[in-house]
């Protein structure tokens, strides 16, 4: 019997007796006889041995022999999943808490393992599907819950199949899968073996070398580079002998051998991380050393600061390491009258904290003497929400994330080595003069200026409306969800309830980002009070009457509906006429409904477009022909998901007389565009401006705003607020916050989605403009090239967005497109038209 066979036997004996349990580790597979590598087979060929897989000596967390799962680099011609699957030896989990097996991967490349888990009622594919990224020379121990079968609608008493496959590897696989166990509750997770250790401990000696080279090459690097700035030197080489001393660290770990080997990937790029960090570090430190003479204007307190400037479209990490930002003694940014445009300061201590952060902004000048008063300037401080897992969706981070803007918060203490944000929204009077503003913005520091930029704002000579230039339909209703799913609307019992004595403000708020006070799926009726107040101030968008379902066949059942459905719509409905507001309303219903509901969807809409004539009646129903192809032929408005949304089939629809709306919600994910917190917040604005003006949805719908799963937000920057939305989702269904006491908060990607809709009213108004040119013979005279330069500027440049998975994520793209539509408007040689 072998050393290593007697120390797995060794391991279970210790398991078999821990008083934890009275049960040892239930082995699945350990791989160390043919039988085990005989039940894997190709689906569907339960006779034929898959040729991926086969035993080996190498890399067995427990025993000899592990199973290798091979496959060649991928090239056109070969699987693009290869797999093999089996049923299991136990079929029966549901005594069991844990599902638990080790991979490794001891190539250069990184690769993919996934594995399917279903029942015998279920398809192999709405299986539980586990899946493992592997680093390049790594382990992984994967635990799954049970519970998670269960999660999936699955029977862990009746597992029938474990599905594994690969995707396209980038480079020459060769995979060891190894012991695979179930756990009861209370049992210890397995160790891998020393001999294991060892042998994966060998693995490490091809990245430790080039992790060596890299440090030694950077340490030459940065000597070169801070020949010309020696202030930096001391500072610089202090946090090179602690990428140097972490380093020794890990080459020591790697000798020993011992379990913590197994973190030896992650501490791997852990270190390169800081390494690459420190770099870009000393790259921004001497960049603005360049222009350090030009804004500082108090010394003790800019020691080991550096500021900057980014974009509104760019979320800055404040604990990612230093990111990318804009060096420069001036910022800018253009606006229309009427319209808010943001950019962000960037503070970061380098080398001690600092206290009491903030910004200054006095009133901005024209050269013909005008005034922007500073009044119309806001500088917050940027919020953190902190992440705990990758979502559904995935995420190439997990920690702090910037959302939330601290309306209440104008300082900030900021600790060395983090990032803070503070927004800078600048609002344009609506008869503010055209022309460039500047003046002076600084950056306070205890309340004396550390630095000082010159600022400069163009006001455009046109507007854009005071209410949304695209039809929404979006909930506001404060609501909370559990993990599963289940949670509580306002109305059910809501977890706090002081946001609702700020309803105004939250009305005048969410009227500040084009949106009404409203929800998709109320039986109540609407909050005149709030809707009249926003009527008044012009800026009222849509708002529902009511949510409405599927209406039954029997003459019962219709008797029913109608029962518990028209007399509370009726009430809106005769409300809103009396009003005035009528014009404003819809009636949302049939949420998602199926195919085979369609005729219920069309008897529903059928009913409601006779009790209330001229109202939009609105669907989220999977009606993908927009009832063309459905016997739903009485809906005003379909909305389908945006990847649903067809062009070419709008056109028949509209020439019938109905609206295509697109809506997004939990999808769709990349590489379509979305609002989650991790996405780019670049993708809010593209949704709403450059996209909706590509493709021209009649309206845009989203379920919900105000999923808070937190108390108010008190204090930040970095807020306890628990950026998990619907399920594990991260900001779905979430683009607002309370504040203290339940006051309104936005988010950065509630920002985007604004200022989207803004770029949306820049085309609009030029589409305008050039319509009012063209039907004039005056205006139209002498005009030909700024009609064609006009024209051209009505299609979405395709370095901006070239399809509805195809877009830049870089603003300075979106800014030149957005700013050649807003000088084609000026150059017109008229008053601009407006199409509102």
């Amino acid at each position: 019997m072998t050393r290593t066979l007697v120390h797995c036997m060794l391991i279970l004996l210790a398991l078999w007796s821990a008083p934890v349990s009275a049960h040892a580790a239930t082995v699945l597979f350990g791989f160390e006889t043919d039988a085990d590598l005989k039940l894997w087979h190709y689906e569907g060929s339960p006779d034929t041995a898959p040729r991926e897989v086969s035993l080996a000596p190498g890399f067995a967390t427990c025993g000899e022999q592990s199973l290798v799962f091979s496959f060649p680099q991928w090239k056109p011609g070969l699987a693009e999943w290869p797999a093999f699957e089996c049923q299991p030896p136990v079929t029966d989990w549901s005594a069991y808490d844990r599902l638990v097996y080790d991979v490794t991967n001891p190539g250069p490349d990184a690769q993919l393992v996934c594995i399917f888990i279903s029942d015998s009622q279920h398809a192999t594919r709405d299986g539980l599907l586990c899946e493992t990224r592997l680093a390049p020379f790594s382990h992984a121990q994967q635990v799954v819950p049970i519970a998670h079968l269960q999660d999936k609608g699955l029977d862990p008493a009746d597992i029938s199949v474990m599905h594994v496959f690969t995707e396209r590897p980038a480079g020459e696989m060769a995979l060891h899968l190894d012991n695979f166990v179930l756990l009861k509750p209370g049992e210890p997770l397995p160790t891998p073996s020393a001999e294991y250790l060892q042998a994966f401990a060998k693995t490490q000696a091809t990245p430790l070398a080039a992790l060596q080279k890299s440090v030694a090459d950077a340490g030459q690097a940065l000597s070169a580079s801070l020949a010309s700035v020696p202030e930096l030197r001391a500072w610089a080489e202090t946090r090179l002998a602690d990428v140097n001393k972490r380093l020794h660290d890990h080459e020591a770990m790697i000798r020993q051998a011992g379990p913590e080997i197994l973190t030896a990937s992650d501490q791997h790029n852990a270190l390169i991380a800081q390494l690459e960090g420190l770099q870009r570090e000393v790259a921004v430190r001497i960049e603005f050393e360049t222009i350090r003479a030009q804004v500082q204007t108090g010394a003790t307190a800019a020691k080991g600061l550096v500021v900057g400037f980014a974009s509104s479209m760019e979320k800055v990490l404040p604990r990612a390491g230093t990111p990318h930002i804009t060096l420069a003694s001036r910022t800018e940014l253009s606006l229309a009258r009427y319209e808010k445009e943001s950019f962000q300061v960037i503070v970061m201590p380098c080398e001690a904290d600092v206290k009491q952060v903030g910004l200054q902004i006095g009133d901005l000048h024209s050269a013909e003497g005008m005034t922007l008063p500073a009044s119309n300037i806001d500088s917050v401080v940027v919020g953190y929400v902190q992440t705990s897992s990758i979502p559904p969706y995935g995420s190439s981070h997990v920690g702090w994330w910037p959302d939330p803007i601290l309306e209440f918060q104008r300082q900030a203490d900021i600790a060395a080595g983090d990032a803070q944000a503070f927004w800078v929204r600048v609002r344009c009077p609506q008869d503010q003069v055209p022309g460039v503003y500047s003046g002076k913005l600084s950056v306070l520091v205890e309340g004396k200026p550390a630095f000082t930029f010159d600022l400069a704002v163009r006001v455009y000579g046109f507007a854009v409306p005071a209410r949304t230039p695209l039809d929404l339909a979006v909930t506001f209703q404060p609501t909370y969800y559990e993990p599963n799913g289940t949670g509580g609307w306002q109305e059910g019992g809501y977890r706090f309830s002081e946001w609702q004595q700020h309803k105004l403000e939250w009305g005048d708020m969410l009227a500040d980002y084009y949106l009404s006070y409203d929800s998709l799926y109320h039986r109540q009726q609407p909050d005149w009070d709030v809707l009249d107040r926003i009527h008044k101030q012009g800026r009222l968008g849509r708002f529902n009457l009511g949510y409405y379902g599927a209406c039954g066949e029997s003459e019962e059942e219709i008797a029913t509906w109608k029962a518990s459905t028209l007399p509370r719509i009726r009430l809106g409905y005769e409300a809103a006429k009396e009003r005035g507001l009528l014009d404003h309303a819809y009636i949302y219903g049939c949420d998602e409904n199926p195919q085979d509901l369609f005729p219920a969807v069309e008897r529903a809409a059928s009913i409601l477009k006779q009790e209330f004539p001229g109202v939009t009646v609105l669907t989220t129903t999977y009606d993908n022909t927009y009832g063309e192809g459905s016997p739903i032929k009485s809906m005003d408005a379909f909305c389908p998901l945006t990847p649903s949304f067809d062009p070419a089939g709008v056109v028949p629809a509209r020439q019938q007389g109905k609206q295509v709306w697109w809506y997004t919600c939990c999808g769709p994910h990349h590489p379509h565009l979305n609002t989650f917190i991790e996405y780019p917040a670049i993708e809010g604005r593209l949704l709403m401006g450059a996209m909706t003006a590509k493709y021209r949805p009649d309206g845009y719908l989203y379920y919900q705003i105000s999923i808070w799963n937190s108390q108010p937000i008190t204090q930040g920057p970095f807020t306890d607020f628990d950026p998990r939305s619907w399920t594990t989702y991260h900001g779905d269904g979430s683009w607002t916050c309370p504040g203290p006491d339940g006051t309104p908060l936005p988010t950065v990607r509630l920002e985007n989605f604004r200022d989207g809709l803004e770029d949306y009213a820049y085309l609009r108004t030029l589409e305008a403009t050039i319509a009012k040119v063209e039907t004039s013979d005056e205006l139209r005279a002498g005009r030909g090239d700024w009609l064609a330069r006009a024209k051209g500027l009505l299609e979405v440049p395709a370095d901006v967005l070239a399809s509805k998975t195809e877009y830049t994520d870089d603003p300075a793209a979106l800014y030149r497109w957005r700013d050649a539509v807003a000088r084609a408007i000026e150059d017109a040689g008229t008053e601009p038209a407006y199409p509102w």
